[in-house]
């Protein structure tokens, strides 16, 4: 498909690589503006810079999820500079895996931040921006892991499954007043993050990371690992017109991997 953006905003957190950079660019060749977040202000810029190479706008914006003032002034930024926010994605996430009596409390207490209340935080600022005008798209970030739930991963899998849960609430409050919520959940992709998991899983053993890697995408179906850009694809028809009726919706785009 082509995607007729042209004169839309976008904004996608966790934009400096990854799935929200995919997503940034995908929105860029359709003609739309986006605003990149992303804890590390080199990577916002990077993206940035590939955005304008389309032609389109880009505002780069370092910003932690988890701090709601960086949030809400990242949202002010947006609508002083172009009026509005059409599109969020909310793609800023953590992974880390460990037994739970193992587990710090300090990396669960981040799992959460990043993951629910970064996610809340967003969609409440997009929300206040987008019911008034009745129309927006919002696309939030689960991951298989809400729902093949495995040892190792029980604080990531509960805030991914809280994510599905926060967005079929949202989608059903926003209904009404023309803005859809929906999220994906993603399968077996080489992004930094799966990168940091195989640290986590298999350590610097070049080896015994490719056995895990082979391991987890023998669980897809057709044995293959995704590319961002199916995500991406994904993201950019849940904000297409074509889309305009689904919403409050989980959407594995995952070869097979849950149903």
């Amino acid at each position: 498909m082509e995607f007729n953006f042209k004169g839309k905003k976008a904004l996608v957190t966790g934009g400096g690589s990854g799935l929200g950079r995919e997503c940034a660019l995908l929105f860029a060749k359709g003609g739309a503006d986006v605003l990149i977040a992303d804890l590390l202000p080199e990577r916002c810029e990077k993206v940035a810079n590939e955005v304008r190479a389309f032609g389109v706008n880009a505002i780069s914006f370092p910003l932690d999820v988890t701090d709601y003032v960086q949030v809400a002034s990242m949202y002010k930024k947006m609508v002083d500079e172009w009026g509005t926010v059409d599109f969020v994605v909310n793609s800023a996430g953590v992974c880390l895996t460990e037994d739970l009596t193992s587990q710090s409390l300090k990396d669960i207490d981040l799992s959460i931040d990043v993951n629910i209340k970064g996610t809340i935080y967003s969609c409440r600022e997009a929300l206040a921006i987008m019911r008034p005008k009745k129309y927006g798209k919002i696309v939030n970030m689960s991951s298989i892991a809400a729902k093949a739930c495995l040892g190792g991963f029980s604080v990531y899998s509960a805030t991914k499954s809280a994510v599905l849960a926060a967005t079929a609430c949202l989608g059903r409050e926003a209904a009404k007043d023309n803005v859809t919520v929906n999220c994906i959940c993603p399968g077996i992709i080489k992004t930094s993050m799966w990168e940091e998991i195989l640290d986590q899983l298999a350590g610097d053993d070049q080896a015994e990371r490719d056995r895990v890697w082979a391991e987890w995408n023998a669980g897809t179906p057709n044995g293959k690992p995704q590319d961002p850009i199916d995500i991406a694809n994904m993201v950019a028809f849940l904000c297409s017109e074509e889309a305009r009726y689904i919403t409050a919706q989980n959407i594995g785009v995952d070869g097979g991997y849950t149903f």
